[in-house]
């Protein structure tokens, strides 16, 4: 499996309540709590899903890359094949899915 990191300096960022509310934002979104070091920065990880095999139509096999990425969930789509129900959504709610393509 594959990780994507991320750090939040604790101390950047504005006191709603505590640190616990952001880190559970941070949770919402797929990340989870690694360690928090001294100086209060907080790294987490999420899992990233690898390209995925798909056969063609004359039997030979090639990677679908992702394309699109929930970010709430980390569920994604290569752009082949239906649309996921979450992507669907959000198109017909009038969001642009470009929002959603995963940047390389």
């Amino acid at each position: 499996m594959d990780w994507e990191y991320r750090k939040i300096c604790l101390n950047d960022h504005r006191h709603r309540g505590d640190d616990i509310e952001l880190l559970c934002e941070a949770g919402e979104a797929g990340w989870e709590l690694v360690s928090i070091a001294p100086h209060n920065i907080a790294y987490l990880k999420r899992a990233v899903e690898r390209a995925s095999t798909v056969r063609t139509k004359n039997n030979a096999t090639t990677e679908a890359h992702r394309k699109y990425r929930n970010p709430a969930t980390a569920e994604t789509w290569s752009g082949r094949g239906r649309m996921p129900s979450w992507l669907k959504g959000k198109q017909d709610a009038g969001e642009d899915i470009e929002s959603y393509r995963v940047r390389a």
